[in-house]
């Protein structure tokens, strides 16, 4: 078990069991986006970044550039 894990697990062993049942769910909430979710379809949410995916997909290899800007 991580630092991270063991630090989790204290502070939720320190609560009332009525707000363990509250973290609980919001993990499972969290577990079910995930799993239903996926990048693509985030993406695809965003106007802009849609249409810069579908541009790029677009472009020639011979018009994209080698190296990046950032």
């Amino acid at each position: 078990m991580t630092a991270l894990q063991e630090k989790i697990n204290q502070e939720i062993n320190k609560l009332p069991l009525i707000s363990q049942k509250e973290v609980l769910d919001f993990i499972l909430f969290i577990q079910q986006k995930i799993d239903t979710e996926t990048d693509s379809d985030y993406l695809s949410k965003n106007p802009e970044v849609k249409n810069a995916i579908i541009n790029g997909l677009n472009t020639p290899l011979n018009e994209c550039s080698t190296q990046l800007d950032w």
